[in-house]
């Protein structure tokens, strides 16, 4: 599976430059509202040679930020930035509804920015939303133009929280096996690449996801685990989320030989955010094989597992 770190165009540290990264997802609505950012790419030639980057560079449309600074995305404006900075893949303009009510005019919106947009750019990727209902009405127009790429997003809030939304992990693989049993191309979840989710994500056929989480857990203080989870190890103080490091996991994590921790040891990591980031990138991407899931994510995988082996004998 092809794993994107999420990162800001101007954010550092840049991991790539440090070790192999395969694929970074970056976002236009960065690029929209920054007149200079986008002269000084389109000055260097477009994003791989603004980002000295030569792996698979995806560019999100910049919908989800819009919903949260409610503020408009023009499709206009978003095709010149797609035209103009030469990514690999581009997402088309979607509207993710912030609560799980099906919202019939984001989607329908959200089909029609799709049309739009390839009527332009024609492998761009549509985005495909819960809940079911309105996933499958988006599916169903994509599908008959043959994308090379769909992608789903708005799993985030249902995969990753367990209070508030009955079986929402459930209804998270309910969705990708339902896309994934009638689609034959490249599949790309948006925003899951924890390492917890991502055995998941191989089990039910997917071929990519990203994550920006090795950034933010390093602003908190954080490192992330090789088998999922975070510990706690900076030295500013924080009064909430504070899980300490056992030594049993300090000594798992010491023999996996990361570039970054046996450079910059335990002081490092404890004292700097971007060691941090780095180290949580790292392992986002090179600690993967073989993972150990246990407890929720452990049946989780077991229920993915067999809805695609079920979804396998009736396709």
């Amino acid at each position: 599976m092809l794993v994107a770190l999420g990162t800001p165009l101007r954010g550092r540290p840049r991991p790539w430059e440090h070790f192999e990264v395969p694929a970074l997802m970056v976002n236009a609505y960065e690029i929209i509202k920054s007149e200079k950012l986008r002269r000084d790419i389109q000055a260097k030639g477009g994003l791989h040679e603004f980002l000295n980057f030569h792996g698979t560079i995806f560019l999100d449309s910049g919908g989800f930020q819009a919903m949260v600074h409610k503020i408009e995305v023009d499709v206009t404006t978003l095709l010149e930035v797609y035209k103009t900075n030469k990514a690999d893949y581009y997402f088309s303009l979607d509207y993710p509804s912030s609560t799980l009510r099906n919202s019939q005019k984001k989607t329908d919106l959200t089909i029609l920015n799709y049309f739009k947009l390839r009527e332009e750019i024609e492998d761009v990727v549509p985005v495909i939303h819960p809940p079911i209902s309105r996933a499958n009405q988006e599916y169903q127009a994509y599908e008959r133009h043959g994308p090379k790429c769909m992608a789903v997003g708005g799993l985030v809030p249902l995969m990753l929280t367990s209070k508030g939304i009955s079986n929402g992990r459930k209804q998270a693989v309910d969705l990708i096996s339902m896309i994934r049993s009638g689609y034959t191309g490249n599949l790309h979840v948006m925003g899951l690449g924890a390492p917890t989710i991502i055995p998941i994500l191989e089990a039910l056929g997917c071929n990519s996801t990203d994550s920006a989480s090795w950034r933010l857990k390093a602003a908190h203080g954080k490192i992330m685990l090789p088998n999922g989870g975070e510990r706690y190890i900076s030295q500013k103080g924080a009064r909430f989320g504070i899980v300490p490091l056992a030594q049993h996991e300090k000594e798992q994590i010491e023999k996996l030989k990361g570039p970054v921790l046996e450079e910059h040891g335990w002081n490092g990591l404890e004292n700097s955010f971007k060691i941090r980031a780095l180290f949580n990138a790292w392992i986002t991407l090179h600690s993967r094989t073989p993972r150990k899931l246990n407890g929720p994510f452990l049946k989780l995988l077991a229920y993915a597992q067999e809805r695609h082996l079920k979804s396998n004998r009736n396709s």
